[in-house]
């Protein structure tokens, strides 16, 4: 019994003890980060935005030639369409404001093919600049190059699409598609709500990986947020519409209205305007061309977005400002050159761009 009795002083001693330890743990203010730490964390794109300032605001050379004497790479998505023509056109004055010499500012076009994007890596990575600017749509052929790159210690900065490990620019994705989604749903209230419509369709880019997916799936939480999932995934298709070309997004929308044929009203987005260009060409070569039955809104605004808005072939679109792309991602390149750290995200400002407001921002 005596040695139940101790056993048991010793378990009520130890519970004890526990306790006020517990509770004293519980006690403790949280420390805060020292104001030297604060600031530092704060501080630490200064160079960055001083750069991204400069580029947005003036017409002036950048201060004390950033560039000069480095070498930066810059991969194509795909050559000669208008969106990436502006984005490179919009690097190459950036990097000369900078500084930099035109043959130090190495080029390739990935062609949408992610084949030729991996020979492109190699053939870059040969030539060993200090900054890889890379814009391509697999997300698995980004992730090879990240680990080459990575390996041979030359940054990467991702343009639109996601390469692992490095900074990420261009659009936020999910943002940009369900500001498309909320002007659509302002069309569709217009016209007498979503009963009116048959089928929502969102014309996807699944090799773009996830984070490409959220351009058209922001779109459709935009309605579910509106009207519920229980009445919207009744009426939503989701297609494939390829790396981002007519073409292959002629088919798939082709596919969508063999799929439907009594729809009559649609709303219809897709991750680009060469997708929708192709998408309005199998909507027309079908017979189902009515632009009273169809909301459309696009992503981009390029160049072949604007005349879309102004022949009245969409109702609107998310702009990207593809020219002005080169005024992230050169201060950015700049930044590692110089020793100082990138922002991990740098995103665009977007506007709905319609045909009332289409000339405030690209007057002809």
């Amino acid at each position: 019994m005596k040695t139940v009795k101790m056993l048991l002083i010793f378990v009520l001693a130890l519970v004890f003890a526990l306790s006020i330890a517990f509770i004293g743990c519980r006690a403790q203010p949280e420390v805060e980060a020292p104001a030297e730490e604060v600031a530092a964390e704060s501080d630490a794109y200064d160079y960055y935005e001083m750069l991204n300032e400069h580029a947005m605001t003036t017409d002036e050379p950048y201060p004390d030639s950033p560039a000069e004497g480095h070498t930066i790479a810059f991969t194509d998505i795909m050559g000669g369409i208008p969106f990436t023509a502006n984005v490179w056109d919009s690097v190459q004055r950036e990097w000369e404001r900078a500084g930099g010499a035109s043959g130090d500012l190495y080029y390739a076009d990935n062609q949408y093919d992610a084949t030729m994007g991996l020979q492109n890596a190699d053939i870059l990575l040969a030539r060993e600049p200090e900054v890889l600017i890379w814009f391509q749509f697999d997300s698995r052929v980004n992730a090879i190059v990240a680990q080459k790159f990575g390996d041979a210690g030359i940054p990467i900065i991702a343009v639109d699409v996601p390469v692992p490990g490095a900074p990420f620019m261009g659009v936020n994705n999910f943002q940009a598609a369900y500001m498309a989604g909320e002007k659509a749903i302002e069309l569709v209230e217009d016209q007498g709500g979503i009963e009116t419509i048959d089928n929502i369709v969102l014309m996807q880019m699944p090799a773009g990986g996830e984070v490409t997916m959220l351009r058209s799936e922001g779109f459709y939480q935009a309605f579910v947020d509106v009207y519920g999932a229980d009445a919207i995934d009744p009426i939503t298709i989701r297609a494939d519409g390829g790396a981002g070309e007519a073409e292959e997004a002629n088919a798939a929308m082709a596919d969508v209205l063999a799929s439907v044929p009594d729809a009559e009203n649609f709303v219809l987005t897709s991750i680009n305007e060469q997708t929708m260009d192709g998408c309005i060409s199998a909507i027309q070569t079908a017979g189902r061309w009515d632009p009273d039955n169809w909301i459309i809104i696009t992503q981009g605004v390029d160049d072949v977005g604007q005349a879309q808005i102004r022949e009245g072939l969409t109702d609107a679109g998310i702009a990207y400002f593809p020219e002005r792309y080169g005024e992230y991602l050169v201060p950015a390149a700049l930044s590692f050159l110089q020793g100082h750290a990138v922002p991990p995200f740098m995103y665009v400002d977007n506007e709905v761009i319609t045909a009332e407001n289409i000339d405030e921002w690209y007057p002809q």
